[in-house]
């Protein structure tokens, strides 16, 4: 090889090692070389790159936070929705443990009356059996009711009267009778825990009315609620025993129904006194109303 040739091989290799070099920069920074120039041959903004990476996250942030909002609000409905339909759910569970109870103590009641009219001597238990079944039937056939076994109104209501009238209520003594007792009592003055003419409370004066007329009545008022037989105000009778809630929830004042809207009791605050059903205090304390007198019939 002459020496003209070896310098120009060793040219050809230095542009070659040139172009390599600058190829292997673009290839590392890409666009990010932005002169060519010699006195700034460092300048590489790799700092733009930095900011660019910096501005990503700016970016994303705000479609994060606007994201959130968007997702929170379709969710809370969702659990509203569910907050909602759970007391729904409950109510009904409620409602349908509360008819499954009471159907249970009617049943019971029921089969009490059976065992009272001898069509049975089953213990209640307020669960329908077969015997029970067939003693609503042989129960039904007697009184010529539809011979189904079930215990409908129609039954419930016949039971309960025929049990009263043989066995539970009050027999011979007339309404009137009692109605005439109660007014000869009129301004005894009222005693807590009174029981004689010096002095009476609610239900000391009812069961000493009664017991003038040889019949025979709990005590308390709460107790005597519990005798007879239920009658709406519509049905009332002279001799019927009226109900109201005063210093205690439910049965805590009794008197004597007197007709025409009229009952007698001994009042905390006038002593043994006729007063009206359609009077404010007595009417917005209205609890009920019980027969106890066989006399007065069937509702």
């Amino acid at each position: 090889m002459t020496m003209k040739k070896g310098l120009t091989v060793l040219l050809t290799c230095a542009v070659l090692a040139g172009s390599t070099l600058a190829q292997a920069q673009e290839q590392a920074y890409g666009n990010t070389i932005v002169s060519n120039k010699p006195h700034k041959q460092t300048t590489v903004q790799k700092p733009a790159s930095a900011a660019s990476s910096e501005v990503k996250p700016a970016a994303a942030a705000p479609q994060a936070q606007t994201a959130k909002p968007a997702k929170a609000k379709k969710e809370k409905p969702a659990k509203a929705a569910k907050k909602t339909a759970a007391p729904k759910q409950q109510k009904k569970q409620d409602k349908q443990k509360t008819t499954v109870q009471q159907s249970n103590w009617r049943l019971k009641v029921a089969q009490q009356k059976l065992n009272v009219l001898g069509f049975s001597d089953e213990r209640p238990s307020g669960k329908m059996t077969q015997a029970t079944t067939d003693a609503l039937k042989s129960f039904q056939k007697k009184h010529s009711l539809k011979a189904h076994g079930e215990l409908d109104d129609v039954t419930y209501r016949k039971l309960t009267w025929e049990a009263f009238t043989q066995k539970e209520g009050i027999q011979r003594v007339q309404g009137k009778d009692i109605v005439s007792r109660a007014a000869k009592y009129k301004g005894v003055p009222y005693v807590f825990g009174g029981t004689t003419p010096k002095g009476f409370d609610c239900s000391g004066y009812v069961q000493y009315v009664f017991r003038d007329c040889k019949a025979t009545l709990p005590r308390l008022a709460d107790e005597q609620a519990l005798k007879g037989v239920f009658v709406t105000q519509r049905q009332l009778r002279p001799g019927d025993l009226v109900f109201f809630t005063t210093y205690l929830p439910g049965a805590s004042h009794v008197g004597i129904y007197a007709g025409s809207g009229q009952f007698w009791s001994a009042s905390s605050s006038k002593g043994v006194i006729l007063s009206s059903l359609k009077d404010d205090y007595w009417k917005t304390r209205y609890y009920g109303a019980r027969r106890v007198l066989v006399t007065n019939g069937e509702i």
